[in-house]
């Protein structure tokens, strides 16, 4: 996660951010930040632009192009949406580039809109970019916020309408209370992730038992759920069917699982054992055969982690549960297992909560 720019063309009251300075990052302080991400990861699979607004920030073009350049495989850029509605230049950039649009997304009536982002009308806006984005092979993921007694009883709404969508993934955060959103009622108002785990059941499409913890972050700050598109409509819980165990071990120190040459065959030698054991009568085969397909494609001129990527991304869906930690909830242990750590631009790593709760108003 990088915050690139503090500016913002909304203001929302429901905002994790307060910040206390103007800030816009060069492209000096943009190259420190991620040499700082590649220096102690070695490697960076996907990059989130956030701030703030990143659409306003004159440079975001060249961000998108330097992380490219120095092999990310998926950047994605925190958004309103506003500026992407209105530009169709923006949005050939971001369809040049790759970029995803993760688009906020809190719900269908206007009084979770007007409560979350202070709008109520923004509904109509949100729907005419996802046509407009969908038309023009922009691709997108939805991330809701969500709060106790204001939208939470659309939870199941707004997965339906993600799986009927093109949105690659969907990211539910219940609220929380930092920054803005600190001057509101943490009591009445909290959610936790079995909570909103209850409420996607709701959706016919989630199952009973389809989410499970994020093995690199601590159990209280994550959970999601991935499914592979077997036919049109149809969703499969990917854990389900190739094996808790190993599922689980892919998906281990991993933001999208199966990019690497040794993950990839790990699950590929897997498909071939499901394959041999499968009953010819079984539903599964045709599941298997659509996931022979796709390993044809990612293999027709070799592997690369970018083609595996494409593919899967065109294949699959998941949902994210993302619970940030507020001043009431703050736990040492949760920092410290942090995986999504915010970037600075002198080349450090903040968890992310730590950065929300102690380094803003």
């Amino acid at each position: 996660m990088i915050e690139i720019l503090d500016r913002c063309d909304m203001n929302c009251p429901i905002c994790l951010k307060n910040f206390d300075g103007g800030f816009e990052f060069s492209m000096k302080d943009f190259k420190r930040a991620l040499g700082g991400v590649l220096k102690t990861e070695r490697a960076c699979q996907v990059v989130n632009f956030s701030g703030g607004e990143p659409t306003l920030h004159p440079l975001l073009k060249d961000f998108l192009r330097y992380a490219s350049d120095n092999g990310v495989l998926q950047t994605t850029v925190s958004t309103n949406g506003l500026r992407l509605l209105a530009e169709p230049g923006l949005r050939r950039l971001f369809k040049e580039t790759g970029a995803i649009a993760a688009l906020q997304f809190d719900g269908f009536t206007r009084r979770a809109w007007e409560f979350m982002r202070g709008e109520p009308a923004l509904l109509e806006k949100k729907l005419a970019l996802i046509k407009l984005l969908e038309a023009e092979g922009v691709r997108y993921s939805l991330v809701a916020t969500v709060a106790k007694g204001v939208n939470d009883g659309e939870i199941g709404k707004i997965t339906d309408f993600f799986f009927r969508s093109r949105a690659l993934t969907l990211m539910f955060q219940p609220l929380s209370f930092t920054g803005r959103a600190s001057a509101l009622d943490a009591e009445k108002l909290r959610l936790t992730i079995p909570d909103i785990v209850r409420e996607t059941r709701k959706s016919s499409f989630i199952g009973k038992d389809d989410f499970n913890p994020l093995p690199c972050s601590h159990y209280s700050c994550f959970a999601l759920a991935y499914y592979l598109a077997a036919e049109k409509g149809q969703y499969i819980n990917l854990r389900d069917f190739l094996g808790r165990e190993f599922y689980l071990d892919v998906i281990t120190n991993k933001t999208l699982p199966g990019l690497d040459s040794s993950a990839y065959g790990a699950i590929k030698q897997r498909i071939y054992e499901l394959w041999s054991a499968a009953d010819s009568s079984s539903s599964d085969q045709a599941v298997l055969k659509r996931i022979k397909e796709i390993l044809r494609a990612i293999e027709r001129d070799g592997f690369s982690p970018e083609r595996a990527l494409n593919t899967g991304m065109g294949s699959m869906k998941a949902v994210f549960i993302h619970s940030f930690m507020d001043a009431h909830t703050m736990d040492f242990g949760r920092l410290v297992k942090c995986c999504n750590p915010y970037a600075q631009a002198d080349g450090r790593l903040v968890p992310m909560c730590a950065q929300n709760v102690f380094r803003q108003k």
